[in-house]
């Protein structure tokens, strides 16, 4: 049952580099009722942040091109929510910054960390109506 309840939903950038994981994650979140872009690279990534209305992200953290660092540094400058969803220890990644309360471990449920995206930010389609 998808959660949005407006006419434009959100997008939703899932930044993966294993096609069939970034697949699965694509398939779980997009049962949500929202839009999803992905991509395999920090490059890619960046490319997509500058051209695209992104609502929030679920990152790997180490992708084809590197840690995905420079993509969260320009989450966070736009005030975009994400999520890190990695296989990497997490003192790996809190040693770049990342709170440990914003991973999760692979396997991952990927609706399930849509789902706490959503309190994260007054989303407008995400947020059931009353």
């Amino acid at each position: 049952m998808p959660l949005k309840n407006s006419i434009q939903a959100d997008t939703i950038l899932i930044v993966e580099d294993d096609v069939f994981i970034s697949m699965d994650a694509a398939d779980s979140v997009s049962r949500a009722g929202v839009n999803v872009v992905t991509a395999e690279t920090v490059h890619d990534a960046l490319d997509i942040l500058e051209n695209e209305p992104i609502s929030a992200a679920i990152l790997d953290f180490q992708v084809r091109d590197g840690a995905v660092t420079p993509i969260v540094d320009e989450l966070r400058k736009r005030s975009i929510p994400f999520r890190i969803v990695s296989g990497s220890p997490l003192a790996e990644i809190a040693a770049k910054g990342i709170p440990a309360g914003l991973c999760a471990q692979k396997p991952a449920d990927y609706f399930k960390v849509l789902v706490s995206l959503i309190s994260d930010r007054p989303w407008i389609s995400l947020r059931p109506s009353h």
